[in-house]
């Protein structure tokens, strides 16, 4: 059987996916891989990740076309998805549609990922080209791939030496083997020879400098050595090259922390606020972590960056309002009352009865000098509410002492503060 007929075959026989948030191009795929022989009732489209799960739920899909950034996510995280459920699909065929050079790169470096990659702007004899070829080199795979395959199962069956044999006869039937020297480092650090499984990852590298398994095994490896600076250096290149995700933006958030790579907390912000769907833990991560920075910074002589850290956290990060209450207290306590009454506003409607909200206008009150009959008015109200808060009862104490208070009416706050606070020196 020739190639036109193998791919004709595959086409006509298997259910499809198509994958783009725009509704023309969506549909314009649709018509080629029609045209090309697929059967309509077989091919399947999705305007996202959400779609495509739902799709996939109910059909054994075989070949997948997807944009290189869809509602929800990526053609990555789709094709992720896809081979996860049907991890032993050997005919499994996923192409990515890519806009620009720099996807192309990406996709490029994804290898074993993606199977293929379509260049916009397509035509239908440009599609069938590609799918042709690479339907063909899925059904009668390369020398190269059937090794890496091989290798891949004795792997999983736990034989080293013999998955090391074969890998090594892999490595001299390409000329740029960063596969085969990805599954080499794995099986290296399985071994624990963790200095040989870096070299592995890095070979692969100078073929491919994003190299995206070797890169991701590399900073897997750093991981499990704690050596979190070489760690995040490795994730800082993934984040920089391929799309983001929810889980790998937290795990990049909380190692930049870690690291105290403070400055590059607004390049993760920018791609945060890029997710169509962002998760409350993805969103706490981020707030956290941009507000860590801003309060590093801020110490550190750089109050405008600190302050657009902060600025973030009030725009895309306010259901927490634990990080505005946050923001105000550290910006009162460090003189800063003027650049902390802004963010006051930036409470959700209905969180004016709320601790949050109730102690960030007490302890503005106490950075707008207010006078300290107020104080202690406020101060008491606060306190009746049980409502504890280290900075509010300095505060309050103050005040009462600055209103005449006799220390016989004032020792009963002053003794809990020093419970609650018996580190510290009431005022």
């Amino acid at each position: 059987m020739d190639k036109k007929e193998v791919f004709k075959k595959f086409i006509s026989e298997n259910e499809i996916l198509v994958v783009d948030k725009n509704p023309g191009s969506r549909n314009r795929l649709l018509k080629i891989v029609c045209d090309m022989g697929a059967k309509r009732h077989l091919v399947h489209t999705a305007s996202g990740l959400v779609e495509a799960t739902n799709v996939l739920n109910e059909k054994k899909i075989t070949l997948v076309l997807s944009d290189y950034m869809v509602a929800g996510g990526s053609g990555f995280d789709l094709f992720k998805m896809l081979r996860e459920q049907q991890p032993t699909n050997k005919d499994l065929c996923l192409v990515l549609v890519t806009s620009n050079i720099s996807q192309t790169a990406v996709a490029k470096a994804a290898e074993e990922d993606v199977d293929s990659f379509i260049i916009k702007p397509y035509t239908l004899q440009s599609i069938q080209e590609n799918l042709i070829s690479t339907i063909v080199a899925k059904i009668s795979p390369s020398l190269y791939m059937v090794k890496i395959d091989e290798a891949k199962k004795y792997i999983q069956a736990g034989d080293l030496d013999k998955a090391t044999e074969i890998l090594n006869e892999a490595m001299k039937l390409h000329p740029k083997p960063a596969l085969a020297l990805f599954y080499m480092g794995q099986v290296e650090y399985m071994r624990t020879y963790v200095d040989e499984a870096q070299g592995s990852y890095q070979e692969g590298l100078s073929f491919n400098t994003i190299h995206y398994k070797c890169l991701v095994g590399l900073y897997e490896l750093f991981l499990r050595e704690k050596k979190f600076t070489e760690a995040y250096g490795i994730v800082k290149k993934i984040s920089k090259y391929f799309p983001a995700n929810p889980d790998r933006l937290s795990q990049i958030v909380r190692l930049a922390v870690r690291t105290e790579n403070f400055q590059d907390m607004q390049f993760y912000y920018d791609i945060f606020i890029t997710l169509e769907e962002r998760s409350s833990v993805l969103t706490n991560y981020m707030g956290a972590g941009l507000y860590v920075a801003g309060k590093y910074l801020l110490n550190n002589n750089d109050p405008a960056t600190a302050l657009k850290y902060f600025d973030n956290i009030a725009v895309s990060c306010s259901e927490f309002t634990k990080f505005t209450r946050a923001i105000i207290t550290f910006l009162v306590t460090n003189n800063r009352g003027e650049a902390a009454q802004k963010f006051l506003s930036r409470f959700p409607a209905g969180s004016k009865d709320e601790e949050d909200y109730l102690v960030s206008d007490y302890l503005l009150d106490s950075g707008n000098n207010a006078e300290s009959h107020v104080l202690v008015k406020k101060g008491l109200d606060l306190y009746n509410q049980n409502i504890r808060d280290y900075h509010c009862m300095k505060i309050l104490l103050r005040a009462m002492e600055l209103s005449g208070y006799k220390e016989d009416k004032i020792s009963k706050y002053r003794a809990e503060f020093n419970q609650l606070w018996p580190l510290s020196v009431a005022a």
